[in-house]
């Protein structure tokens, strides 16, 4: 019997894997979005590996190459909701230098003009994936469900899906978020995939397989290729999870919101919405974006400037959002020095 059962789980070990996850996302989605328009740009291009098995490297892969695309960092923001709005630079050359010369420094002409055509465009934050730092994956052997799997293993003759061996990939991918004024930098997580647990079908062949009918999962060994496979998925899934959590935590709204030059927000009021900013310094320009008729932006943009008022040390302004703001709208604000803030809503969508 235990042979019967060990060998029809065997024959249906290929099969495992194509079962649909559930959605990780999907809490996620329901968090309110961070109010901003952003550009994705860059890319996860490969670093080498300081020693050790590679995570991402190998026969026929050379640093530089592209290991995560880019597609999938737009549509894990975009699934999560992170930002209201979340386009691509679509400019394949352009992403793979930009990195460097943002961080080569401030005055490259061409830079300033791309940074420039971003804000012309409407966008608020450039979200540059600077890059995929590869890393060894570290075998750290049976873990504590040693037990559960002996004991599903003498009762019941399998055990073969309890994870019962970890492992962790030391690859790490960075990212920067970045204002759109100079370039400059505004949050610098590195992201992490963390440990990982494989069960004997993920860690194993079909002969390994078969060979915990006789002895229990966890002393089978394991096969390379398929430890290298389950492990560079799944940190490229955590991978990009972390880059989805990290950008819509509550600590990095709070970063924006500090080192925001104005603190631009909405609120809703009975017929309506109004816009409300706070700076420490008083405002020079203001202008709204998919507001509707241009003569009400200009008319709303004209009472925010009008409403300014002191609060303590800080210039409070609002002026209510034209009645047919329905999409995406974005406000964008100068003060007397020149700095420059904006953020995107999306009034129809909330309550």
């Amino acid at each position: 019997m235990r042979f019967l059962r060990s060998l029809l789980l065997a024959a249906c070990a290929p099969f495992a894997a194509c079962v649909t996850p559930v959605d990780e996302l999907y809490g996620l989605a329901g968090q309110p979005p961070v109010d901003r328009a952003v550009l994705v740009t860059g890319g996860a291009f490969l670093g080498q590996a300081s020693g050790g098995e590679r995570t991402f490297g190998g026969d026929g892969i050379a640093a530089g190459d592209e290991m995560i695309p880019i597609e999938a960092v737009v549509d894990v923001l975009r699934r999560g909701g992170v930002y209201q709005r979340v386009a691509l630079d679509e400019h394949a050359e352009h992403r793979r230098s930009l990195s460097a010369r943002l961080r080569a420094g401030r005055g490259d002409p061409e830079l300033l003009q791309f940074l420039q055509q971003a804000r012309d465009d409407g966008f608020d934050l450039l979200l540059v994936v600077e890059e995929l730092q590869d890393g060894p994956i570290e075998r750290q052997g049976t873990n504590g469900r040693w037990p559960v799997t002996l004991a599903t293993w003498l009762l019941l003759g399998i055990g073969v899906l309890i994870p019962d061996h970890s492992y962790e990939s030391r690859a790490t991918l960075r990212i920067t978020l970045r204002e759109l004024q100079n370039g400059g930098t505004l949050h610098d997580p590195l992201l992490l995939a963390g440990p990982i647990d494989l069960n004997l079908i993920e860690r194993t062949d079909l002969l390994g397989v078969l060979t915990s009918i006789l002895v229990p999962p966890f002393w089978v060994g394991d096969d390379e290729a398929a430890v290298g496979r389950q492990v560079r998925s799944t940190t490229t899934r955590r991978l990009l999870l972390s880059l989805a959590r990290d950008l819509k935590s509550e600590a990095v709204r709070q970063r924006l919101r500090e080192r925001a030059a104005a603190r631009i927000g909405l609120v809703a009021v009975p017929g309506g919405f109004v816009v409300t900013v706070d700076a420490g310094e008083s405002l020079s320009i203001a202008r709204l974006r998919g507001g509707g008729e241009a003569a009400a932006a200009e008319a709303f943009a004209g009472q925010l400037l009008a409403s300014m008022r002191r609060q303590g040390a800080n210039f409070h302004y609002e002026a209510a959002l034209p009645a047919d703001a329905n999409g995406l709208v974005q406000v964008l604000v100068g003060t007397q020095r020149g700095a420059i803030a904006s953020a995107t809503f999306a009034p129809g969508a909330r309550p």
